[in-house]
């Protein structure tokens, strides 16, 4: 009878231990902040370089599984984002990463825009990233947008 007792008393603490280990990672990754240090832009091989920092805040280590989204240039689709580099963020620690960019954008939409735009209007526009990022799991969103212009 005390053995069953142990028994299901350390069953009991087994899963108030996964429940507290488990509540404290979905936490870390709900707090993850990231934020768009720069953008570049290469004109030789037309690639946006836009570098990310994702910052963990908490107290628990996270692994970033993959980043995914899409790129859109003043309304219409430009790129995709698809960067499955795993790695793990330790508890307070930030990491800085590159997400090159190959911009896509309709065709038919470019030649609208150099049959009826002067050249600095088709260099200005806004940049937007619709993405998730997948960290153990769960999905955490990051959007971003700025209105750039692009030198000739």
């Amino acid at each position: 009878m005390k053995n069953k007792g142990l028994i299901i008393g350390g069953g009991i603490l087994a899963a108030g231990a996964i429940a507290y280990f488990v509540f404290r990672k979905k936490e870390a990754i709900e707090s993850l902040n990231v934020n768009v240090v720069k953008i570049d832009y290469n004109k030789k091989s037309k690639t946006f370089v836009v570098s990310v920092r994702i910052i963990n805040p908490a107290n628990a280590k996270v692994s970033v599984k993959s980043i995914v989204g899409d790129v859109i240039w003043n309304d219409n689709y430009g790129a995709t984002i698809d960067i499955r580099q795993p790695f793990v963020l330790q508890p307070l620690q930030n990491k800085t990463i590159d997400l090159p960019i190959k911009m896509n954008l309709d065709l038919i939409n470019v030649v609208k825009d150099l049959l009826t735009k002067p050249v600095n209007e088709m260099l200005e526009g806004t940049f937007k990233i619709d993405a998730k990022i997948n960290a153990e799991g769960l999905v955490v969103p990051f959007k971003y947008e700025k209105k750039i212009k692009l030198s000739k």
